[in-house]
């Protein structure tokens, strides 16, 4: 990790740090932060795949090391982790048993009776996570309202608890007919299993999905189970190293909906890791678009196995409150298993700097969603990979300096690229080699630009409106020719993009959601029994954030509601005024629904009566503050900024061009430099690849706005 260049100054004295740490499928990144000041410092290093916790722990050490921090000046490190979704994909998880109501022991392979793609006549389903000989009914039944009609006895309880011990699980799930309105039933068996086996991981869908849909609550419990194990031996596996480096501050893990917890309760609710390291991308591309006076921007992370974009208005990224994993197709929606937590909105594509370039049955070129990954990972990284990727592609077109990759640490090998690109693609498509790089490249482009398009069509809004804040380690490489397809006029390139991510987990809040199931029509809801939910969920997310190390008076609670039309399928999300209710907030009520539904509509129907269903808060802690000092350049012009000029190909030109190629750290603010030019930090690079122009802003960001025609 030597060499590496800091965003802002070194003070002399400097009192506490903070650590975000992401582990990606390619690539750890890691940011030491000193909060009074803003003063950051990076690392990044290929993560070891066979132990994640490794490379995480190596990193922190070189990084303690090189710049001369004390271990026990880290007050708070804060964790983002792929672990869960890979232990679904990879059904790697624990050996799980599942209870239900007697007969809907097979509720997890009907599903919804759906087909997501219905001129496949070889569609897959995603397979169950437990199969139906670890599938156990329990004789017991609740009614809509959970009022028992079959009582579950003790000797019942008993008796399920041991047949499900004795199939050798790991972990049990819980979930049964209307639990969400009463948990007596879970509560009971929960307690049989303990009893047989204390300390034995239990989930409870009245716990970890107390919400209307059967399938959906089952699904998400029983992937909640599948991933505890895991989740609390890779906490404490965490917690060692970090304490065996004297680092004695606590250690956070950030959620799905771009909040932090601490270990204990995610090792309770692992699902709610599912998507947890980008959501930090999400928070940092917010935070920074604000930095720099835009509060309409789209997220734009593209790493070394995936790319993720994410639309964030007035500053707040979206939200939605069911998500899918494991897809058989990983990009088809309706494919995976369905989640039911609170997770920022995004789209991925398997479109990162390790997806694999290949030739499809049609003879036409294609990009992933299949990766190097970190081992072998691209051609270029000399570590055995044959597959040619998005990575060599880049290096053959002159992107990428083959001896600055990290800053120097990692050499490309540029012959071991076009090798593999000319074997796999090039020759039996009887292309140049730089037509070759350049499909390659373009395809991705097109791909990502496609997919954020659609989905922001489909949110109701114009992406010509945004800009792009692009980061990961590739993303300012494609930055400028998605920005093209997509009509956009900015681009914001962080300091420190390659590894934004770990730094925004930094601006996470501690934050918990909280949700219950009760459906009534709005002119019928019984305020007392509306005013006693809020009141649970708050002393449930007080609960949390006490133990999270947040005081009394800085947690804040945030009322929201899924609501719909009565007879419609599925709900829309509207905020809620705080403190109690009662008869005089109906109209409330109505005209806040009303208007969010008019916004993604664009009509409404006053004839039918308006429902609410689930009832939502999220208890939540004060936002960290960040020092912001003034950009710092080790330049004073562009001349002393330049670093030489590169042959880089140009699609305008169709052919190698002599690029000019910039040193990041030695732009100065406001001056600005003219494209085609390169402009290289120590963990990405930012490509122009046409006409623009880009200087730097006080804020430290790179901005480039693009000429249009």
């Amino acid at each position: 990790m030597k060499g590496l260049k800091n965003s802002l100054p070194r003070k002399p004295v400097i009192e506490e740090y903070q650590v975000g740490i992401d582990i990606g499928g390619t690539f750890t990144d890691v940011v030491i932060l000193e909060p009074a000041s803003g003063r950051v410092s990076l690392g990044k290093k290929l993560t070891s795949t066979d132990n994640p916790a490794r490379a995480v722990i190596e990193v922190i050490r070189e990084m303690l090391e090189r710049d001369k921090i004390a271990a026990r000046q880290v007050v708070k490190a804060i964790h983002g982790t792929t672990l869960v979704t890979n232990l679904i994909i990879e059904r790697k998880g624990a050996l799980t048993g599942v209870l239900t109501t007697r007969g809907f022991r097979d509720a997890l392979e009907i599903a919804r009776e759906m087909r997501y793609d219905i001129y496949d006549i070889f569609l897959e389903l995603p397979k169950p996570l437990v199969p139906r000989r670890r599938r156990l009914e329990v004789a017991e039944r609740l009614d809509n309202r959970g009022e028992v009609v079959i009582p579950l006895t003790l000797e019942e309880a008993e008796r399920a608890a041991r047949a499900l011990l004795a199939l050798g699980v790991e972990s049990a799930a819980i979930s049964l007919l209307h639990s969400f309105r009463n948990p007596i039933h879970e509560r009971m068996l929960r307690d049989a299993i303990l009893a047989q086996r204390p300390g034995f991981p239990v989930s409870l869908s009245s716990e970890v999905a107390p919400e209307v849909r059967e399938y959906e609550r089952a699904s998400t419990t029983v992937a909640n189970a599948y991933a505890m194990p895991a989740v609390r031996r890779y906490m404490e596996i965490l917690e060692k190293g970090l304490a065996d480096l004297g680092i004695g501050g606590r250690l956070y893990i950030i959620l799905s909906n771009g909040g932090i917890t601490s270990p204990q309760t995610a090792s309770q609710y692992p699902i709610r890791l599912v998507e947890s390291g980008p959501a930090g991308g999400a928070l940092a591309a917010s935070w920074v678009g604000k930095q720099t006076g835009q509060d309409s921007v789209i997220s734009f992370d593209m790493g070394g196995t995936t790319a993720k974009t994410c639309i964030i208005q007035k500053g707040n990224p979206l939200r939605i409150n069911e998500f899918e994993v494991g897809r058989v197709y990983r990009f088809k929606k309706g494919s995976g298993l369905p989640v039911k937590i609170p997770v920022i909105e995004m789209i991925e594509i398997g479109a990162g700097g390790g997806s694999i370039a290949s030739i499809g049955p049609l003879g036409l070129l294609k990009v992933g969603p299949e990766s190097a990954g970190a081992d072998p990972g691209p051609a270029c990284y000399r570590l055995g990979g044959k597959e040619p990727t998005v990575t060599d592609a880049d290096l053959i077109l002159g992107y990428l300096n083959p001896d600055f990759f990290l800053g120097g640490e990692m050499k490309l090998d540029m012959k071991l690229a076009q090798a593999a690109l000319q074997e796999k693609i090039a020759g039996p498509l009887n292309l140049s080699l730089e037509r070759a790089a350049w499909g390659v490249h373009e395809v991705v482009n097109e791909n990502m630009a496609n997919a954020s398009r659609i989905h922001a069509v489909e949110k109701g809004i114009d992406p010509r409106r945004f800009s792009l804040v692009a980061f990961g380690g590739a993303g300012p490489v494609h930055a400028y020719q998605v920005a093209e397809k997509l009509r956009l006029e900015t681009i914001i390139v962080p300091p420190g993009a390659g590894v934004c991510s770990a730094f925004g987990f930094l601006l996470a809040p501690m934050s918990f959601d909280l949700s219950r199931s009760y459906i009534a029509r709005l002119e019928e809801l019984q305020w007392e029994r509306l005013n006693s939910i809020f009141a649970e969920l708050e002393a449930k997310g007080r609960e949390l954030l006490q133990d999270a190390g947040v005081p009394l008076p800085d947690m804040q609670f945030i009322r929201s509601a899924d609501m719909r039309y009565a007879g419609q399928g599925f709900e829309i999300t509207v905020a809620l005024p705080g403190g109690e209710y009662g008869p005089g907030h109906l109209d409330e009520f109505r005209k806040a629904f009303e208007k969010e539904y008019q916004d993604i509509y664009q009509r409404l129907c006053p004839e039918i009566p308006i429902e609410g269903v689930n009832w939502r808060l999220e208890a939540t802690g004060p936002r960290p503050r960040i020092g912001s000092g003034s950009w710092w350049s080790k330049g004073a012009t562009p001349a002393e900024a330049l670093k030489g000029k590169r042959r880089a190909y140009l699609p305008g030109s169709e052919r190698y061009v002599e690029v000019p190629v910039y040193d990041r750290y030695r732009l100065p603010v406001g001056v600005k430099i003219e494209g085609p030019a390169i402009v290289e930090e120590r963990e990405s690079t930012l490509v122009m690849s046409g006409p623009g122009t880009a200087w730097v802003d006080p804020s430290g960001s790179l901005m480039v706005r693009l000429v249009r025609p």
